[in-house]
């Protein structure tokens, strides 16, 4: 079984780039479904079941999420990324490289769109800066997958505080109940969600940083989406969804300790 760590990506939603990777790297093991011999094709991440459903841009902890978009030249990429700051968005590392020029994308080739819903939306940015997780290498995704993250710094203030999300204290434990959502690649105009699924295990990529292992129904374009817990009557981020579980459904989680600890250390240094 492999792992597709993948963004909508080519010409007009065209041909997506998937790395496979080898589970045992992850010192994971993520059951297999079987599939009728005349079974359709899987989308990663979904399997022959699709749990996921349409959810309004509009609607609760959805109006922190919108669509990040990568464009230069004939290339189009495109993910999920949430504010978690008034110009800040929470995305996944490998969203932001460009696989042509081997470089992350300039900021300013970076657009977010909040409240996207086909041919309209609620505001749109443009990067102006840009840090990915310290020892991510995109070259070598499978092995740093523990610090695929990335935060974007937008040139408008679209994180009113209704569209604000925070990142919890702690990471879901297993068990927990969560769900995630975003603009994957066979619904690229609409936000499509997993309303109800779990954590399922703790893993750890090649260097020892720590990952979670969900049951969600994720694919390509839900990079960088928040994994959302429910906190009483609030929603709070858990982690970012990277991977998908090729030909099964559930995905692999980065926890945001070293998203947390980076941005304590900027708030300290401009004290």
């Amino acid at each position: 079984m492999v792992l597709a760590l993948g963004k909508a990506s080519g010409l007009n939603e065209g041909p997506v780039h998937l790395f496979a990777v080898a589970l045992a790297l992850l010192s994971l093991a993520v059951p297999a479904k079987a599939e009728p011999e005349a079974a359709p094709p899987v989308l990663p991440g979904i399997g022959a079941h699709d749990p996921r459903v349409r959810a309004s841009p509009e609607a609760g902890p959805w109006r922190a999420v919108g669509k990040l978009q990568a464009t230069t030249g004939g290339l189009h990429e495109s993910c999920t990324g949430t504010l978690i700051g008034p110009a800040t968005v929470l995305t996944a590392a490998h969203c932001v490289f460009n696989l042509r020029t081997r470089h992350n994308f300039l900021p300013e080739s970076l657009h977010f769109l909040i409240g996207y819903n086909g041919d309209d939306y609620d505001g749109h940015a443009v990067g102006v800066r840009l840090v990915t997780g310290p020892g991510y290498d995109p070259l070598h995704p499978w092995k740093t997958l523990g610090s695929d993250w990335a935060l974007l710094t937008i040139s408008s203030r679209l994180g009113t505080p209704d569209r604000v999300l925070a990142l919890r204290d702690e990471p879901p434990s297993v068990g927990t109940i969560v769900m995630i959502g975003g603009y994957s690649q066979d619904h690229p105009l609409v936000l499509m969600i997993d309303p109800k699924c779990r954590i399922t295990k703790r893993a750890a990529d090649s260097a020892a940083r720590p990952l979670l292992v969900d049951d969600c129904g994720a694919t390509r374009g839900v990079s960088g989406a928040p994994v959302l817990v429910q906190d009483g009557k609030s929603w709070g981020v858990g982690g970012i969804y990277v991977a998908a579980v090729a030909k099964a459904q559930g995905g692999i989680v980065v926890p945001l300790v070293d998203v947390r600890a980076y941005l304590e250390r900027k708030a300290g240094s401009q004290e």
